[in-house]
């Protein structure tokens, strides 16, 4: 509430009929009495407002007990009760029923709504014991918080929302849902370690992951594929030397040998068609030092990124009685998941369409028959046989771009009913991303289900921007854009406002620095996803306005982002000159647009920006001189994110909550605070 709205509260709370305090007058005699009262109305707590009434003519005053909810006044109840009840007021524990008509009632009517207030109306005699009595309740509740229940919701959706969250780039969403996982409980100790270290890879915290407390319980527990590749991935980069030289071999393998914890556990068959070099290159190290030929066979065909690894793993190979398998056979523990298969913490299970997922309980898995590949999931949702994927199976599928067409098809022939499941499933899609071979009509496909399906919550925007990013990477047709970008432009009322500003914003430089296959088409969504945030533009950050100002330029729109009356935020005074700053994502657009509103924002910052897949001199560069980094999971290379914060030398590290300009913007200004704090 706004002092301004206080004021006229007071001001027609105490006007006539109600002759206690004039006007509400600073400087009448009762201010000083009614004061102590007044603290609950400026600051919202579990302390109600409690004023007093007396109309002319009138033996005794009423206390109005304002409640701010029919929540909290269930709340407050008992505690009237034990206050002035059976001594001092008679009270029967029922809300007033206000008169609209007459004015006091009408301003308390207007402020909190009703059935939330209660009236006390004590007698002559025990007006005063009833008015200290309701001092002491203010005394006692003056500084509690307003309690703001939350009811629990379902493990297996906040599961989802933090895969989401995750593949999305939402660093910020995915911490506070972690924090829900772990208060609620519903998975076992060792699950919630998965998603830490999982987290913790993907913003390439990798000293963190390895200094994880549960990490040498782990290794012997059979963790995810996903898991596994992050821990031995982490535990390559900061244990080796890249890269290594054929006498180095040795001591690498000894290395493997001696580790803490024995990361070798990790290894197996099913890491051999592991998108991660490092983790591959620790893979094969194992296998020279287990002598197993049969192992090494299977790695040969890896993503190892060691020459000198590779010919020791071709030799040992060689020394096999096994004949080489073909060539992207499975291995039989990927069989072996393939077809039956104990579900992680993580998966969906259900076998009928309920309007809402079920998760089975944790201590009792529960066996299921996993798709091999995106169409025989779908297909399995179009029966009925409705679950999420193991998100380790789901690697070894042929990536969506290679059957978008069908795929596309299969998703737009889905009932309504199977929303639940297709959109939990969209992270697995958003993880698996190309970003050199977009799967347009797919993501066009999920985009529309989520329209639909009005999923308008913070983590479900920020995969619907995810996906608009993934559309217009792959240059669709000019019907397709018009057709995608008039179903996005007709629901934005329904969720664009100040709140979700950073969204809103997020999607209209995807779509203004994207492929135009039709100028109206793209002026049409950008002007309904910026109107209203124009019209409030005086309670928007500076550095928002800026974003803004250039989306809008881009595309003709006469908008004055400049917002007159308002006051500075005062971000752009605390960023000192010279300081250094790398911006890290692998979207060069979204760097090109935020390195352009940081020279307007803050110009005396010396900014540096990188896309780099994997270390070099100049990254190191960058990150040694930099006194802030902004490191964008959406598109960030692990073995490149894990050096950047190998190399900072006591920088401020800050990720975006999202994949786009805006929301790489706010992580920027928020780093800009915390320097000069």
């Amino acid at each position: 509430m706004t002092v301004l709205k206080t004021e006229e509260f007071l001001t027609r709370f105490f006007s006539n009929p109600n002759m206690v305090w004039p006007h509400a007058d600073p400087k009448c005699p009762i201010a000083a009495t009614i004061q102590p009262f007044l603290t609950a109305l400026l600051k919202r707590g579990e302390c109600p407002v409690i004023l007093p009434r007396r109309d002319a003519g009138a033996q005794t005053t009423a206390l109005y007990v304002v409640c701010w909810d029919t929540a909290h006044a269930g709340r407050v109840r008992p505690l009237l009760e034990a206050a002035v009840a059976h001594h001092w007021c008679p009270f029967d524990g029922r809300v007033a029923h206000l008169d609209p008509e007459d004015p006091i009632d009408a301003t308390v009517l207007a402020l909190v709504g009703d059935g939330t207030t209660y009236v006390l109306r004590p007698t002559p005699h025990t007006a005063a014991a009833t008015f200290i009595a309701a001092e002491r309740l203010v005394g006692t509740l003056r500084d509690a918080p307003l309690r703001e229940p939350n009811l629990p919701r379902p493990v297996g959706r906040m599961l989802q929302e933090f895969e989401l969250a995750l593949a999305s780039g939402a660093a910020a969403t995915s911490a506070l849902l972690l924090r829900e996982i772990e208060g609620y409980g519903g998975i076992s100790h060792e699950n919630l370690a998965f998603l830490q270290i999982r987290r913790l890879a993907r913003l390439g915290k990798e000293r963190e992951l390895l200094n994880h407390g549960s990490l040498p319980t782990l290794v012997y527990a059979e963790p995810p594929r996903l898991v596994r590749e992050a821990i031995l991935g982490a535990w390559a980069r900061t244990h080796l030397e890249a890269p290594l030289a054929g006498q180095d071999v040795d001591t690498a393998v000894a290395a493997v040998r001696d580790a803490v914890p024995d990361v070798s556990m990790l290894v197996d068959e099913s890491l051999a068609n592991s998108t991660d070099p490092d983790a591959s290159t620790v893979c094969a190290l194992v296998a020279i030092a287990r002598e197993d030929a049969a192992l090494a066979d299977r790695f040969t065909r890896s993503a190892c990124g060691d020459a000198s690894v590779m010919e020791r793993l071709l030799a040992l190979a060689a020394t096999g009685d096994r004949p080489p398998a073909e060539a992207g056979a499975p291995s039989s523990a990927a069989k072996d998941r393939d077809d039956s298969s104990t579900v992680p913490a993580h998966v969906l299970v259900d076998t009928q369409f309920t309007g809402s997922p079920r998760r089975s309980p944790v201590t009792s898995p529960t066996r299921v028959i996993q798709p091999d590949s995106w169409l025989a999931w779908i297909a399995g949702l179009a029966l009925k046989s409705a679950f999420v994927p193991d998100p380790d199976a789901a690697q070894d599928w042929a990536p969506a771009w290679s059957v978008d067409a069908a795929l596309c098809e299969a998703v737009d022939a889905l009932p309504e009913l199977a929303d639940d499941y297709l959109l939990a499933g969209a992270a697995l899609f958003l993880e698996s991303d190309d970003p050199e071979r977009p799967a347009t009509r797919t993501a066009a496909s999920l985009l529309r289900r989520y329209l639909l399906a009005e999923r308008f919550s913070p983590h479900d925007l920020g995969a619907i921007c995810a996906l608009v990013q993934v559309f217009l990477r792959g240059a669709p047709p000019v019907a397709v854009y018009r057709e995608v970008l008039g179903d996005l432009r007709s629901f934005v009322p329904q969720w664009v406002a100040v709140a979700t500003a950073t969204r809103a914003l997020d999607i209209a430089d995807a779509i203004a620095c994207g492929p135009v296959a039709d100028i109206d088409a793209r002026s049409d969504i950008v002007a309904a996803l910026l109107a209203p945030l124009y019209l409030q533009k005086h309670r928007l950050s500076e550095t928002l306005r800026t974003l803004a100002g250039f989306v809008t330029d881009d595309i003709g729109l006469d908008y004055d982002w400049t917002a007159k009356a308002a006051e500075s935020d005062g971000v752009a005074e605390v960023a000192a000159p010279n300081r250094g700053v790398l911006l890290y994502s692998l979207d060069i657009g979204t760097l090109a647009r935020v390195q352009k509103a940081i020279a307007i924002r803050w110009p005396g910052l010396r900014v540096h920006m990188s896309s780099d897949l994997v270390a070099g001199p100049a990254l190191r560069q960058y990150a040694r001189s930099a006194d802030l980094i902004v490191i964008a999971t959406r598109r960030a290379a692990h073995a490149a994110t894990g050096f950047i914060l190998d190399n900072a030398l006591g920088a401020s590290i800050h990720y975006p909550d999202g994949s786009g300009s805006a929301s790489m913007l706010r992580a920027v200004e928020a780093g800009i605070v915390e320097l000069a704090s």
